[in-house]
């Protein structure tokens, strides 16, 4: 669309007022490059909404260290936090897997998975309701 609105005016102003090549080219190319430095901004901004911020908030929450039962250190989340599980909501609203790093999600679903080791009732709502949108973070990046 930018090629073909701005270039046939262009070159008929070029002919017009006998404008060099040269000049011609450059203003074509200057008109090109901020085109493209556009469309490379917004997809920045893109980025930065869809990922970045997502990343930020789940960097928030507080990653816990326990034991095994055979004595191994894990890190893991609190699946009966009530600020996990609206940050987890938050995540899977807006994720985009597409532009996300797989590992990085995948290592974060992890950690909320070995959050069962540390669960003390399984029933508990809050605790169904995380595990329920890890499956889904962690389904999106298969």
């Amino acid at each position: 669309m930018i090629h073909t609105s701005y270039l046939f005016p262009l070159l008929y102003l070029s002919k017009r007022f006998n404008l060099p090549s040269d000049i011609t080219q450059y203003i074509y190319f200057y008109i090109i490059h901020n085109s493209a430095q556009l469309i490379i901004d917004k997809w920045y901004s893109y980025i930065n909404i869809h990922n970045t911020n997502l990343c930020y908030i789940a960097n928030k929450i507080p990653l816990l260290q326990g034991h095994t039962f055979f004595g191994d250190t894990i890190t893991y989340y609190d699946l009966h936090d009530k600020n996990f599980n609206i940050i987890l909501s938050i995540c899977a609203k807006y994720i985009k897997p597409s532009i996300s790093d797989k590992d990085w999600w995948r290592n974060f679903a992890q950690n909320g998975f070995n959050g069962l080791t540390f669960v003390n009732n399984n029933m508990d709502t809050t605790v169904q309701h995380n595990l329920f949108i890890l499956t889904n973070i962690f389904g999106c990046f298969q």
